[in-house]
This record gives structure tokens, sequence and C-alpha cells, in this order.
């Protein structure tokens, strides 16, 4: 175990998303495991504002998509943006599913119907944000053609039901809270599929097809077509290697005995957690290669 005694710092989302509860379950589970350090929670809009707080060294550990994360890496992010070379990897986590659920009575059959509707997509900052922008391109939607409203996911979700916002984005494992509200409403998932989405996919290789079942809100009346991105566990450069070390044993560890992150590791492959898209933090490396070593 590590001898390091000091505070990590794990930078976790907004609510109604799917990062926030698994940040916190991660803070829990390292706070029982590691008591020699201290375990704090920093507030964050999502994927894109952890990137950036890992970078600035405002945060130890942090959630974040796989897409975002290798072009952040890259200095591809946006024009001009400087390459975020101080991100490490410690994980590929879960495919996460993109749902997109519109209100009810709308009579819209894909994407490309949401134009003049207004539609939240995701609050700025997360990576749901930037995925949303990616689809409705994609489907020849430009940012006139919406009202794009970057909203948190919660607060959506109660504007939908009050019949003031007409489909919102989420990115995050199912059942996550904002959509299920909405559902509950009556508000319907619409499936992600068809030319578009593979014209994206071969733009963007990060996006992998995927289905969100049936049983997997209230309701819902049939298995829906989508596509995911992995989600990544990543830290800064500069952390203790014995610490990162200590960090994801114990993450392995607690995945079949937490029931929380037993749910995660149902959309997890073991064997491709080391496959980062971005260079390993040096104590995760060590880990997978004991890992190995022991099979």
């Amino acid at each position: 175990m590590t001898r390091f005694h000091g505070t990590v710092r794990i930078a976790t989302a907004m609510s109604g998303g799917g990062f926030l509860p698994l940040a916190n379950h991660l803070a829990a589970v390292f706070r029982q495991k590691l008591p020699n350090l201290t375990i704090q929670t920093v507030s964050s809009a999502g994927g894109v504002a952890n990137i950036e707080a890992l970078q600035r060294g405002d945060a130890d550990l942090g959630l974040a998509f796989a897409d975002v994360t290798y072009l952040s890496f890259q200095g591809r992010w946006q024009p001009g943006a400087p390459a975020y070379d101080r991100l490490r990897a410690v994980a590929v986590m879960q495919l996460t599913p993109v749902q997109l659920v519109v209100r009810r009575h709308l009579h819209i059959r894909d994407v490309g119907d949401l134009r003049g509707h207004r539609v939240g997509v995701g609050p700025p900052g997360s990576g749901t944000a930037v995925t949303a922008g990616l689809v409705l391109s994609a489907f020849g939607v430009m940012p006139g053609d919406v009202r794009a409203e970057a909203l948190p996911f919660n607060d959506a979700a109660d504007r939908m039901i009050d019949g003031t916002l007409d489909a919102m984005f989420d990115d995050a494992i199912y059942p996550v809270d904002a959509i299920l509200t909405a559902v509950r409403a009556g508000a319907r998932l619409l499936p992600l599929n068809g030319q578009p989405i593979e014209r994206l996919r071969h733009q963007y290789p990060f996006f992998r097809r995927t289905t969100i079942p049936r049983d997997a809100y209230m309701g819902a009346t049939s298995a829906v077509h989508t596509i995911g991105v992995d989600s990544l566990l990543i830290c800064r450069q500069g952390l203790d290697e014995s610490l990162v070390y200590d960090l994801t044993r114990v993450f392995f560890e607690a995945l079949p005995t937490q029931p929380y992150l037993q749910n995660a590791l149902r959309f997890m492959d073991l064997d491709q957690a080391p496959a980062t898209p971005i260079p390993l933090h040096e104590g995760a490396a060590r880990y997978y290669r004991e890992r190995e070593l022991m099979r």
C-alpha cells in the first residue's frame, strides 16, 4: 500500500448525468480502502471541464470521454488549442450510450426533425455538449437550425416536463436520473442510426454502435439503437507513481464487490481497460503489468 499521505481531488460533474454518481462512488471506495488519503470531490460541469482542471493541476483524478480526451491531448480539441500534455490515463471504463429523448406528442422521427425546436445539449464544459453538436451536425442540423440550450441535465428534464424544452441529450450509463425523469413524464428515446450516424462513425471512430434495452426505462416499448463512446478514468501526469498504482488496484478490486460499481462492470471489458487513447500513468501501467504476470 502506498505510503503517500495527502489529498486526492476527484473532479466530478453535474447532477443528472452519469459521471457524478460514478465519481462519488469511486471517492467512497478510495476513502474506505485508502484511509491514509484525504479524498475530496471537486464539482465540475463535466468531462471537458475535468480535462481542463487536470491540465491546470486543479484536480488529480477525473472522468472524461475518450474522444474529447484524445483530441485534447493531441492539441486538436479546438483551432489553436494547446496540447493538454499533462493528461494521463488510468483505465477505459465503459461504453457510454448517447441518449436523446423527445417530449411526448411531438412528431419527431429522427434528429433532422429537431429543426426549429428547443433542444437541451448539456451544460457547458460537458462531454455531452460536444457529442450533441457532432450528432446534430451529422444530420445537417446547423447551430441556427435549433434553439440549443446549455442546461444542467436535471433542469433540462424539468423543462421537458413543463413543456418549455422539446428534446435533450445526455451521455450516460442507463438508467440515468434526468432521462428517467423525462421518460416517466412520457418522453421517448429517439434512435441514433442510419447513414448520418455511419458517416459520423467513419469520421470519429471513437463512436461505436450500442443499444439501450427496452427494460432500461419503465414505459419504454422497444430497444433503441444508438451510439456510444468510452468513458475514461484519467489523472494528471505529476501524481506519485505508487499512489496511482494503489488507486488503480483498489478500483479494480472494488468492481465486483461494490453494488454501484458492479453496474459499471456490466459495461466494461476488463481486458481492454489499459487500451487507452492517451498514455497510461506509470502507476497504472505497473498495475496492468503485474496483473498480466499473475494470470
